[in-house]
């Protein structure tokens, strides 16, 4: 018995160790497995795992308390107080964590701080009247810094929509490199990923879904390794990652890669900025550099030096390199600049008219005044036609809601209006420039220009009626509905009748002394036995709840083939008025320089 239990024991602990090795190697092969996809979902960009970051609207919260004091103090106070309101602005920095262009590191922290004490609010102002609004906007920033994984990703489908386009200066004065170009609408698909994994949003979040919904605003600056993006390398990196390295001294000197890539939106003017379809905005410091603008004035205008360069700072040619905390400084601020840029003119403009549309009915009058028979521009088929479809299709899709709108059209001869061709003639003003010629001296000449103001101002006595007389050719029954005939309230305003013929000739004046009564004297003070004036008002008035915005079409013949209206444009424009010149002239070749690459 002693001796069976003695050989039977080993046998139990065997069969106990091995059974306890059996449940090691499966909890290794699980942990194993579970290390593989931990770092496979590490590896996969715009994946958003259990317990990430929720983001949230933290600067409307604040202010929800304060809203009732401040609108007391806007309405009661004597002072001019704006109204605050609360702007969420997230800046996201892509490839600024030593693994972007140069290797370069930003931080965001020193980034908040200086664009919130440099820059804490914003008040626009109308540009039509040049004060400022009764609105300030209280700026709350976010800055997010995003890791290699989407960096990657960003670089590689990048990488795959570079279109070479010829040869163009990598600077002002520098060398001629390869062109590349690629079109931003075929990259808004990975940023809307990017935007939608930074901020929790379902993938088929859209402003144009929902345009009532609170959705981020939100400014993307890139600093991209142009060198991991040479379409002369076919390799990608984006399947190594981990693999990003400091770089060696000849690496750092070649991370411009020797080529330029600029972006195309919907084939428009190549820029390294562009504005997507939704609440973003893309910065590439990379990308360029590109000039674009006037040629007398850099207001309003881009030039190789406009966005900032990592490679003018820690590359300059003709200084020693800087310290780098000095070049963090130093591009923090210009960064900053860029931002406060985009804020201004993208995300808080200033108003170009500061009104208020509560009008239920919209009336848009093309009013077509010409001065020849050449052609019928309303007629389609020709070079100079308008589509009347396509101008009404537009103009609902900017109406509010519960508004309706009535385009009509007509056309009408300057020579059967007296008035209205006096005010071109006396809006026809003229200018002289100076113009560089191809030897380097300057050429003087004069510019003809319609003053868009005076246009305005002579013809908003016309534009109602005009406008009536299109409606009730159009449509009788919606006539009545804009318009009103205007009844006179006076006697004075009474049309002019024939005088009476007196039967008895011999008849006596009333008042053979000049003496009149005490009521035909007052009478005569408050203007009820005036004459009929020339200056009446017109027999037309809009109805209540009725706006009329007349689109004054000027198709002009023998004129200046040079002529443009004020600014330079074909076109101008004021809160109650649009103004549109059009003649059978060549092309005008405006005084504007877009570098365009040499192919």
């Amino acid at each position: 018995m002693t001796a069976f239990t003695w050989t039977r024991e080993p046998q139990r602990i065997s069969k106990t160790m091995m059974g306890g090795r059996w449940v090691i190697v499966v909890a290794l092969a699980l942990l194993l497995s579970l290390q593989q996809q931990q770092a496979h979902a590490a590896k996969e960009p715009f994946r958003r795992d259990p317990g990430h970051p929720q983001w949230h609207h933290n600067s409307f919260q604040d202010h929800r308390d304060t809203v009732r004091k401040m609108t007391h103090e806007l309405l009661h106070s004597r002072a001019q107080v704006p109204f605050p309101i609360a702007l969420e602005v997230n800046v996201v920095l892509v490839g600024f964590l030593n693994d972007g262009g140069y290797r370069f590191h930003l931080d965001h922290d020193k980034l908040h701080h200086h664009m919130k004490s440099s820059y804490p609010s914003h008040r626009p102002s109308c540009m039509e009247t040049g004060e400022m609004l009764d609105i300030e906007f209280d700026m709350s920033y976010n800055v997010i810094p995003v890791g290699p994984t989407e960096l990657l990703a960003v670089e590689d489908e990048l990488k795959h929509k570079l279109v070479e386009t010829g040869l163009c200066r990598e600077s002002e004065f520098g060398r001629e490199v390869p062109c590349f170009e690629v079109e931003a609408t075929a990259m808004e698909p990975t940023f809307d990923r990017l935007y939608n994994y930074l901020f929790g949003l379902p993938a088929d979040a859209s402003a144009d879904n929902d345009p009532n919904k609170a959705f981020p605003t939100a400014i993307f600056i890139l600093n991209l390794d142009k060198a991991r993006m040479d379409p002369k390398n076919g390799t990608s990196e984006t399947s190594s990652f981990g693999s990003i390295t400091e770089l060696t001294p000849d690496e750092f000197q070649k991370q411009e890669a020797g080529y330029v890539y600029r972006y195309r939106y919907n084939g428009g003017a190549a820029s390294q900025v562009w504005l997507s379809h939704g609440r973003y905005a893309v910065i590439d410091i990379s990308a360029g550099p590109c000039s674009y603008g006037r040629l007398e004035t850099e207001e309003g205008s881009v030039g190789h030096r406009t966005v900032p360069r990592l490679q003018h700072l820690l590359v300059p040619k003709r200084r020693p390199v800087v310290n780098p905390t000095v070049v963090e400084n130093v591009f923090c601020g210009q960064i900053s600049g860029t931002i406060v840029s985009a804020l201004e003119h993208i995300i808080a403009p200033d108003v170009r008219f500061e009104t208020v549309d509560v009008s239920s009915r919209l009336l848009v009058p093309i009013i077509v005044l010409r001065n020849h028979l050449h052609y019928n521009i309303l007629q389609p088929g020709s070079n100079h036609s308008i589509d009347v479809d396509e101008i009404r299709h537009q103009v609902k899709t900017m109406l509010q809601p519960g508004q309706e709108v009535m385009v009509v059209a007509g056309i009408h001869s300057l020579h059967d209006h007296e008035r209205l061709a006096m005010a071109v003639a006396k809006a026809m003003r003229g200018m002289s420039t100076h113009d560089t010629r191809e030897d380097g001296r300057f050429h003087a000449k004069t510019l003809t220009f319609l003053d868009g103001a005076v246009l305005r101002e002579e013809m908003r006595h016309s534009a109602d009626v005009l406008a009536a007389g299109l409606l009730e050719v159009a449509d009788p029954e919606l006539s009545a509905r804009y318009f009103r005939r205007r009844q006179p309230q006076h006697n004075w305003e009474q049309p002019p009748t024939e005088p009476e013929q007196n039967v008895v000739k011999s008849s006596q004046p009333k008042y053979p002394y000049g003496k009149k009564s005490a009521q035909e004297k007052n009478a005569k003070r408050t203007g009820r036995d005036r004459k009929p004036s020339d200056s009446t008002a017109p027999p037309v008035a809009k109805s209540h709840g009725t706006r009329v915005i007349p689109v004054f079409v000027l198709s002009l013949d023998g004129v200046d083939p040079q002529l443009l209206m004020e600014g330079e444009n074909l076109m101008w424009v004021s809160h109650d008025a649009v103004f549109v010149l059009q003649h059978p002239g060549d092309p005008i070749t405006l005084r504007l320089v877009l570098y365009a690459p040499s192919c």
